[in-house]
């Protein structure tokens, strides 16, 4: 699957997003009602796992934001 290649984020809100769609799309596989329930705890467990990831990088760049005042 080819992406498409842009330029350099203008503004930290696209920084942000850029970092969290990696964080968030690394381990996003369909769960279905057939999917077997360890592999969708696992699929789950690696989910909130990056959201969590996630969530600590926008803390730490709000932060940082902050305290340039």
């Amino acid at each position: 699957m080819a992406t498409e290649r842009r330029g350099p984020p203008e503004t930290l809100t696209d920084t942000l997003i850029e970092r969290v769609n990696k964080l968030v799309q690394t381990s996003k596989r369909p769960i279905h009602s057939s999917t077997p329930t360890t592999d969708a705890i696992g699929e789950l467990a690696a989910r909130t796992e990056a959201l969590e990831k996630a969530v600590q990088e926008i803390a730490l760049e709000v932060q940082k934001f902050s305290a340039q005042g």
